[in-house]
């Protein structure tokens, strides 16, 4: 196994752009919801945060982009830790998190006097992922995988997990401790949060992950499931089917094992936290957004190799803006979006 690296850098949004030219106008003003008022917002959204839910932000961004030229939706994919070290101080209008904000991230939200709320955006799996020559791992248990994960694992080979499985070293791969998304997989695989082994290849890029295992036979590793599915018709990997907390089965990250629960523990919501502070220096731009985001939010995800939550979910996010707009001195009827 190689020693543990962070490494940063910009992340592919080659599926957004890909959809984006089979986005019709008319498909787009639908879900735009516009009202006839004035021009339209205008100005730079700059949005922090998680690398899983980066793509979702960006194509509700593109999107709106595309129904409001005189907006920039600046997303910067830095993982949910990081990303909310930047918006609890302020410097980010919204925040993509793939996990809920933690009582210290909380507290620095306090003390810099960041009020903020968050709306439930999508679904997403956790993947593990093989190599599809390897052809020994038709599926893993929850403690086979804490086995391997845990700290001071003393796994190093395959036959070290399963004893007929091969005696050859596991070069494993997954995400660095700023991603929301290593705080959700340590929790719920090894019962803690940052409790995990110090000898993988760790990165903030979720592509990087994939890559790697796609590109070695004994590569193996976890990540959001999204990234899988951009690349797994070209390149040789595969999910492994993981034993459920719900009924003991083993399950694909699918469609419908994810929104019917029993992909469990490794299924998870996906969050955009709003600054208030934002919306109510520029309650059209950002509540438009927030608004253009939420009636989109199904297509948005799915759009992006993730999962819708429910029609209830985004109803609740309607109301939550309704709110906070209340709360900010602003009228949701006069918003250039309108709710759907």
């Amino acid at each position: 196994m190689t020693d543990n690296t962070s490494e940063t850098g910009g992340i592919g949004m080659t599926s957004r752009r890909r959809l984006l030219a089979g986005t019709g106008a008319a498909g787009i003003a639908l879900i735009a919801g516009c009202s006839a008022g004035g021009d339209g917002p205008s100005g730079t959204i700059d949005a922090s945060g998680s690398n899983t839910v980066a793509p979702i932000t960006s194509w509700a961004g593109e999107n709106f982009e595309n129904e409001y030229p005189d907006v920039l939706v600046d997303v910067a994919p830095e993982g949910t830790g990081a990303g909310f070290q930047e918006f609890c101080r302020g410097n980010s209008a919204v925040q993509s998190a793939s996990r809920q904000i933690t009582e210290d991230e909380v507290g620095l939200c306090e003390e810099e006097d960041v009020d903020y709320g968050f709306l439930e955006v999508g679904l997403d799996g956790l993947s593990v992922v093989k190599n599809s020559e390897n052809n020994w791992v038709d599926n893993i248990t929850l403690d086979e995988l804490q086995q391997v994960w845990e700290f001071e694992s003393d796994v190093e080979t395959w036959s070290d997990i399963r004893s007929d499985w091969p005696d050859e070293g596991i070069q494993l791969h997954a995400r660095d401790d700023a991603s929301g998304t290593f705080d959700y997989f340590t929790e719920a695989i090894n019962g803690e949060l940052g409790n995990i082994r110090d000898d993988y290849s760790a990165t903030s890029q979720t592509n990087e992950i994939m890559n790697a295992v796609a590109s070695n036979e004994h590569g193996f590793g976890w990540g959001g499931l999204g990234y899988l599915r951009d690349i797994e018709d070209d390149q040789p990997i595969e999910a492994v089917p993981v034993e459920s907390d719900a009924d003991g089965e083993f399950y694909l990250p699918e469609q419908e094992n994810i929104e019917e629960g029993t992909y469990s523990p490794l299924a998870r919501p996906l969050f955009a936290f709003i600054n208030l502070a934002s919306l109510e220096e520029e309650p059209d731009l950002i509540g438009s957004f927030a608004r253009f985001y939420v009636n989109g939010q199904h297509e948005f995800a799915r759009d992006e190799g993730f999962y819708a939550t429910t029609d209830e979910a985004q109803e609740e996010n309607h109301d939550k803006i309704d709110d906070w707009l209340d709360q900010v001195g602003a009228d949701p009827d006069e918003l250039t979006v309108q709710r759907e």
